[in-house]
């Protein structure tokens, strides 16, 4: 894989001087694209350029959502529109390198509430305003089953994700190396320096650096003291600076999958995770899933030695496991999950960071109040789900799930604040581009923080 990797990065002085170029200032991609493509339409019949255009494509999706957020406990409910997507083209490969640029925008087509309040904190940025930006601008080179991409992508891996869960997702900026020379496995190497996106701590409309955009529940005064009532979330960058994470990761199987990452972000967190899938049919009607995950978080360099003066830690874990049994006749099929977080009254968490939920049971964003430091340590959640597979009676791809979670919150570290969450899920696969979701939750817990009712409806059409 090494040898693979210096004919594609170090073939002469030429290239190192691209990546150089393009990893540092990805928009020169922009300009690079221009002149692919003017190139192209010079080339004369014949040339491996005539190919190249032949087989460049535009890529993009167009979106339209509603959320509307029923909220307790006399908060504003929030009720918006949200329209965009992306609009973007990818040429094709030339000399083993190809070009790709996407542009991402969301409007609220002048209906946005007047009250900031009102509106999803998600749809636009984080002054609610919508925003644009070049979220796509990258290089691809690829030689045999080794594949380099550098510049603005998307990112999808456990911890670092796109997760588009509204309009515009998080995007990041990185060198990105994946071999795939051991049958049905995926090896990943890569550096991501930054992200912008709705997970991020200071921006979604520009990309900052990954220890900027680091979420944790840490909340500090201006003094930096620990202020979890009426402090603001930490900035882990002005403590250490602004770094990037190395990620590495390891992908085997399909049925039965093993996954194996590691990220170390420097001078901030290290995290590493692993999760396994078993698949068997236990008859020609019913077949059974058992799946298992597990990560460990750890505060590494900077970031460690700064909680270490103020008496915190960021060591903690999660364990979870999830059985699903399906009876293929009736397109049923009935899971169970459990996932449990460790850590104490120390722990500064960072729960949803750069994007990534791999958790089996998603849980609302918890507030540290009082001295704490995080709210989910020590908690325990469960998950019962029913799937309807609606493709059985003539709805062909369609599908109903039907949920209810207990997040059972520890009492000493955030009391009266155990959360239940019936959920409804609805997806369309309308025809092959044009897509549907219907999300509902209701949220119920004695902190009316926690407390709500909430509706994401979309429609999505891709192109």
């Amino acid at each position: 894989m090494l040898a693979l990797t210096e004919r594609v990065i170090s073939h002469s002085q030429k290239k190192r001087l691209i990546v150089h170029l393009f990893f540092k200032n990805p928009q020169l991609l922009a300009g690079a694209v221009f002149f692919f493509f003017y190139l192209m339409s010079q080339a004369q019949a014949g040339d491996g350029l005539v190919s190249a255009i032949e087989d460049s494509k535009f890529i993009g999706f167009a979106k339209a959502m509603f959320i509307g957020d029923d909220k307790k406990g006399g908060r504003p409910n929030q009720s918006t529109l949200g329209f965009g997507g992306k609009i973007g083209a990818e040429t094709g490969e030339y000399a083993g390198f190809k070009l790709k640029a996407a542009w991402y925008a969301t409007t609220d087509l002048g209906l946005r509430q007047e009250d900031p309040r009102k509106t999803d904190a998600y749809m636009f940025d984080l002054d609610k305003k919508p925003y644009s930006l070049l979220g796509e601008m990258q290089l691809n080179a690829r030689q045999g089953n080794t594949s380099l991409t550098l510049g603005r992508q998307e990112f999808f891996s456990p911890i670092i994700n796109t997760y588009d869960y509204r309009i515009i997702p998080n995007l990041f900026e990185a060198y990105t190396l994946t071999n795939r020379d051991i049958p049905e496995t995926t090896v990943t190497l890569s550096y991501v320096s930054k992200m912008s996106g709705l997970d991020g701590l200071v921006t979604f409309s520009e990309f900052r650096s990954m220890s900027q955009q680091t979420y944790t529940s840490l909340k500090v005064a201006a003094d930096g003291s620990l202020d979890a009532k009426n402090g603001d979330t930490l900035d882990i960058s002005k403590q250490v600076g602004n770094h990037g994470v190395w990620a590495t990761g390891i992908v085997h199987g399909k049925d039965n999958q093993f996954r194996l990452w590691n990220y170390y972000g420097v001078d901030s967190l290290n995290t590493l995770y692993l999760d396994g899938r078993l698949k068997a049919r236990l008859s020609q009607d019913f077949t059974s899933t058992i799946e298992g995950q597990t990560y460990q978080v750890t505060a590494v360099g900077g970031f460690k030695d700064y909680l270490s003066q103020m008496g915190l830690n960021a060591s903690y874990g999660l364990y979870g496991i999830k059985g699903t049994l399906a009876h293929q006749p009736s397109g049923v099929s009935i899971a169970l999950a459990l996932n449990h977080f460790s850590g104490n009254q120390n722990t500064v968490t960072a729960y949803g960071n750069w994007g990534g939920y791999p958790e089996f049971i998603l849980m609302p964003y918890m507030h540290a109040e009082n001295k704490g430091s995080s709210a989910i340590v020590g908690s325990n959640l469960s998950r019962v789900t029913i799937l309807f597979d609606l493709g059985v009676y003539g709805l062909t791809g369609q599908s109903l799930l039907l949920g209810h979670a207990n997040i059972n919150i520890d009492e000493k570290i955030l009391a009266n604040s155990d959360v239940k969450v019936t959920t409804l899920l609805y997806r369309a696969q309308l025809t092959p581009k044009l897509s549907a979701r219907v999300a509902v939750d209701a949220r119920r817990s004695k902190n009316s923080r926690y407390g709500n009712e909430f509706v994401a409806l979309g429609l999505r059409y891709d192109f």
